[in-house]
């Protein structure tokens, strides 16, 4: 079997280099519509891989034992850059959809404002308002607090006061309420309560709830733990 190294015509590379064209221009194509997809790439891919190797192995058989070594190069040289430019085009169309995904979280959540006509600058000084009379006022421990207390406080709706909630704290009014008597019957759990008179439905009551139960529920919901539980890990 011996080699040969002709040296190729303009048409000749012309003709060979047209599937590198056509698929940098595809991915040009993709990459202008916004239109990435991993399948479909990938679909492209083994198209133009299958059929690259096929005219490798055609041009072996017809070849009668002569090997041409510049076409083969060619062909392996185009088999290299596709692995390649799929491999960049690959893990750019997951920085793509992660940005797609965050421009779509975003405009959600302007458009929410939107609708409500609660503005996000507007949201985030009521957050900072509940957090400061939450902290210091201590809301939390009044009994049978209800949302529309809340809304008064902040001087908005109640429907305004529950969005600031929800999207800022990523939870419900009572789950918000609940998680800050939590943390008082925390503190009071581990600061000498062994030593003191009170039981835990002292405590629970102390800190806003109402009866032993729901205290309960609401503490294994935040700490995945009985109060008893946690005193004995925070002991």
């Amino acid at each position: 079997m011996t080699l040969k190294s002709p040296i190729m015509s303009s048409e000749s590379t012309s003709y060979y280099s047209s599937p590198i064209l056509e698929f940098l221009n595809s991915l040009l194509h993709f990459k202008r519509k916004n239109v990435l997809n991993k399948y479909k790439l990938l679909l492209l891919f083994l198209t133009l891989f299958c059929s690259t190797t096929f005219i490798i192995l055609y041009s072996w058989m017809k070849s009668e034992g002569e090997i041409d070594l510049t076409l083969t190069c060619t062909h392996i040289l185009q088999l290299l850059l596709y692995g390649f430019v799929f491999y960049l085009l690959f893990k750019k169309t997951d920085i793509l959809n992660n940005e797609q995904n965050d421009l779509a979280s975003s405009s959600k959540k302007h458009s929410k404002y939107e609708k409500t006509g609660l503005s996000e600058a507007f949201s985030q000084e009521l957050k900072s308002k509940l957090e400061y009379m939450m902290n210091t006022k201590k809301l939390y421990l009044k009994h049978n607090l209800k949302l529309d207390d809340i809304a008064e406080a902040l001087d908005v709706s109640r429907h305004h006061a529950s969005q600031v909630i929800n999207a800022n704290f990523s939870m419900n009014f009572h789950d918000f309420i609940n998680s800050h008597r939590i943390e008082d019957a925390k503190n009071k759990l581990s600061s000498g309560f062994a030593d003191s008179s009170d039981s835990i439905s002292d405590i629970a009551y102390q800190c806003g709830f109402n009866n032993r139960v729901s205290f309960y529920k609401a503490f294994r919901k935040v700490t995945h733990s009985t109060p008893t539980e946690y005193m004995v890990k925070t002991t």
